[in-house]
């Protein structure tokens, strides 16, 4: 018996080893197709070792750039980037990890992000002063940059963004970094985003089919998994930069458009009365974010959640001619 047991428990060995071996294999490869199946739109620009990738259209100015939020890329601007080229140029991006963008050899702290960002800009010949725009975790970025260069910016746009003091208010409970990242190699990630394919594709819906699948291919590289996961870490540390340096605009125009519907409650617009604890919270820290500028205004998204890039493109465009004066 000892020795079935023996043989059982290295067949089982063995078979765990092969299946990692298969896994990842499977996930390198499939990463690699992915990566090479869509063009980039834009251009890569060398910013030291290492290429960020840019999309630029449009003429005239001020220049808009638009930063994603967290695990996001140039492709969730495609509903606001083709409207803004009609009066303006406009430039989407890719954070080093993400989309087209090589993989940056800094940990993904803000600072970090704004300082590639800076130098993008400028190797890329994209001319100040910017209109700089930033969803969700994006408005941390875009605001940090506004602290070092107020000099290059001409007003912001934040899209349901971050604010500073939100994980003191509303703490998260991060994934067990290890597990994730050997998930990732794996490809076990790419086999959870066919689990929830349908639900993925119903987010996605409102971009052209071409699009989704672009979508689709740049959320399942074993680089688009590390990166998220070191911007989801780093998400602490950010938000310290961003307190520390202030984030604060003077009198540039600032514009903060607010999702209407709450994730955990039924109301929406400006009534408190159905909110729970996190949406009031999350309402109170939104109101907060237009004091960051003497002449901030608040727009509410009344018809979208989180997502306003894909389910009211159109106000993003308005608040941003607003600020152009166009």
């Amino acid at each position: 018996m000892w020795k079935w047991i023996k043989r059982i428990g290295l067949g089982l060995v063995c078979l765990v080893i092969a299946l990692l071996l298969i896994g990842t294999t499977y996930q390198f490869i499939s990463s690699k197709i992915d990566e090479n199946a869509y063009p980039p739109p834009g251009k890569l620009v060398d910013i030291g070792g290492y290429r960020l990738h840019i999309n630029c259209t449009g003429e005239g100015g001020p220049a808009v750039i638009l930063d994603s939020g967290l695990g996001g890329n140039s492709l969730e601007w495609t509903l606001v980037q083709p409207k803004l080229a009609k009066f303006t140029r406009v430039c989407s991006y890719d954070r080093a990890g993400q989309g087209w963008s090589d993989e940056s050899p800094l940990i993904r702290t803000s600072q970090n992000i704004v300082d590639e960002l800076h130098t993008l800009l400028h190797k890329a010949g994209v001319q100040e002063p910017y209109v700089l725009v930033g969803h969700s975790s994006g408005g941390i970025n875009m605001r940090l940059y506004a602290s070092h260069y107020p000099n290059e910016v001409a007003g912001v746009v934040l899209v349901d963004s971050a604010h500073e003091d939100q994980l003191k208010k509303i703490p998260i409970t991060l994934p067990n970094k290890t597990v994730e990242l050997f998930l990732g190699y794996i490809g076990y990630n790419r086999i959870r985003i066919f689990q929830y394919l349908p639900l993925i594709k119903e987010t996605l819906k409102p971009f052209p089919n071409d699009v989704q699948e672009m979508y689709l291919t740049k959320i399942s590289t074993t680089k688009f998994n590390r990166t998220a996961l070191e911007e989801l870490f780093y998400l602490e540390e950010s938000l310290k930069q961003l307190k520390t340096a202030g984030g604060l605009l003077g009198d540039k125009p600032l514009i903060v458009i607010t999702a209407g519907k709450y994730p955990n409650s039924e109301e929406t617009g400006e009534s408190q009365e159905s909110l729970n604890k996190e949406d009031r919270i999350l309402k109170d820290l939104q109101k907060d974010l237009v004091t960051k500028s003497t002449k901030g205004k608040q727009i509410m998204a009344e018809h979208s959640g989180h997502m306003i890039t894909r389910e009211q493109p159109e106000i993003i465009v308005e608040a941003i001619r607003e600020v152009i004066g166009k």
